[in-house]
């Protein structure tokens, strides 16, 4: 059996126990995440289709969905044609075979996968220890891509708010996006806007900023 002075597992224990105290926070206060939060924290930026949804339970215990993303454009990061990565929780309860079931699933609020959909998201660095990966502010992070646009888990509420830009950067289709309160936005348009954005270092260089 391997100690629990395993950094892995120690690290593992305590992302689990982070989970829960951020979870309780969450349903006490909800903070909406705006367009320079998305930008400024994702280190990858992927639109594409989800391929493949499973999951699991790793060597150390810590139960996960794996997704896979065909990918059509990565506009921060280099990727390949497909990715893969891990977030925390079960699709749903598993048997482990004793007699006991493992509860942990995707907790309310986090971001879902249904294969076949296309998506665009924005993606955290992988956790130090643990190596999962979710979406900049769980399901606000991710857009369906669907007929109506592009839209997030809180219908992009609060995406364009209080989001100042240097007006010599915009075009006149930008400046309508950003005038966006919620529903969905132009998926070209908002790819269009967020490419620009990251190679244009908006966020980095404070020509796009919260108010």
């Amino acid at each position: 059996m391997r100690s629990i002075s395993n950094p892995i597992r120690v690290g593992a224990v305590a992302f689990c126990a982070l989970l829960v105290s951020a979870y309780a926070a969450a349903t006490v206060q909800f903070h909406e995440t705006t367009i320079v939060d998305l930008l400024g924290k994702s280190e990858l930026i992927l639109r594409g289709t989800i391929a493949g949804v499973t999951d699991g339970i790793d060597a150390n215990g810590l139960p996960y969905t794996q997704v896979t993303l065909h990918v059509a454009e990565a506009i921060r990061g280099s990727v390949g044609a497909e990715y893969t990565f891990r977030q925390f929780g079960l699709l749903k309860p598993r048997s482990m075979g004793n007699g006991l079931v493992n509860l942990m699933v995707t907790p309310s609020g986090w971001t879902t996968y249904a294969e076949g959909e296309e998506a665009i998201l924005f993606l955290n660095p992988h956790a130090k220890y643990t190596g999962l990966q979710t979406t900049v502010g769980l399901a606000q992070g991710k857009f369906k891509i669907s007929m109506a646009g592009a839209t997030n888990g809180t219908n992009n509420t609060g995406l364009f708010e209080h989001v100042k830009v240097s007006p010599s950067l915009l075009s006149a289709s930008d400046q309508a996006l950003l005038s966006t309160k919620k529903g969905a936005v132009d998926t070209k348009g908002f790819v269009s806007l967020v490419r620009k954005a990251v190679d244009g270092r908006w966020v980095e260089q404070g020509s796009m900023i919260n108010e």
